[in-house]
């Protein structure tokens, strides 16, 4: 080998870092390395902190064509909904649900307990079958209306219970005896039987059966009407007083022993 190859090969050689003088040189040397580390490290983790602090910063602005319903404003697009979106479409078309079948499935109502006789089932399956309502509409639809029959089902026997707790602990015997009145009045042909359903209508009420029980005082009827327990049916002093002076103003007050006991003891549980 030349000694040009060797003075080449020389200087190639990265030059060495001196040797400390001596321990105490050595020791700070170490400390000022250790220092330099630290100091990178910190600036390391201020970065990562700072990226972070950005990222939540970040509001994604969702474009007028994406589905708003497919958009997170700190995620941006929900890709998860999206595939799990896209696989559902691709399970109800090979399933046929994407189109009007020749005949629907109707389980979703049977399930639910309506009656397919039910004249209001079969005109809601006429009616998909008319404007050819896919399978998946007409389960959807179904199940809002069955949930919607159910809430007011619900809410209709809520308000019948309290209307039958307003007449008091006589409800019963009061319902029946006016039921058997506006029977009695259609057999005798006084009233039709268009008149006799409006009564029920005018009888679905706490009020209407006590203004029944008016109407019936007042027109001479000699049958034993229930007295409504007033003082628990929440009635008015008005109301009181006009229903006890109609009872008062019946023939058989006086006359009838058990009929003015009756209007004697409701005036004993309104006041004691």
């Amino acid at each position: 080998m030349s000694q040009d190859d060797d003075n080449q090969q020389t200087q190639e050689q990265p030059a060495e870092a001196p040797a400390p003088d001596g321990l105490m040189a050595g020791a700070a040397l170490a400390e000022d390395k250790a220092s330099d580390e630290e100091e990178s490290i910190s600036h390391l983790a201020e970065d990562a902190e700072q990226a972070e602090v950005e990222d939540e910063d970040i509001t994604y602005e969702r474009p007028d064509w994406f589905p708003e319903k497919f958009w997170d404003e700190k995620e941006g697009p929900d890709l998860e909904n999206i595939v799990k979106s896209y696989d559902e479409l691709q399970k109800q078309f090979s399933q046929g649900k994407h189109k009007a079948p020749e005949e629907y499935d109707t389980s979703v109502l049977s399930e639910a307990g309506h009656d397919m006789e039910d004249p209001m089932v079969n005109a809601y399956v006429s009616w998909a079958q008319k404007y050819g309502v896919n399978q998946a509409a007409f389960d959807e639809l179904a199940g809002q209306i069955t949930t919607l029959a159910s809430e007011t089902g619900a809410a209709m026997e809520a308000n019948y219970e309290k209307e039958r707790q307003a007449l008091g602990q006589n409800a019963d015997q009061i319902i029946k005896s006016n039921i058997n009145w506006a029977d009695g009045l259609e057999r005798k042909g006084v009233i039709s039987a268009e008149e006799r359903e409006e009564l029920n209508v005018w009888g679905g009420t706490a009020t209407g059966q006590r203004l029944m029980q008016k109407v019936r005082s007042m027109t001479g009827d000699m049958s034993q009407i229930p007295i409504a327990d007033v003082a628990e049916a929440g009635m008015s002093e008005d109301d009181f007083k006009a229903s006890m002076q109609a009872k008062m103003a019946d023939p058989k007050y006086g006359s009838d022993m058990n009929y003015t006991r009756q209007v004697e003891a409701e005036f004993t549980r309104r006041y004691g």
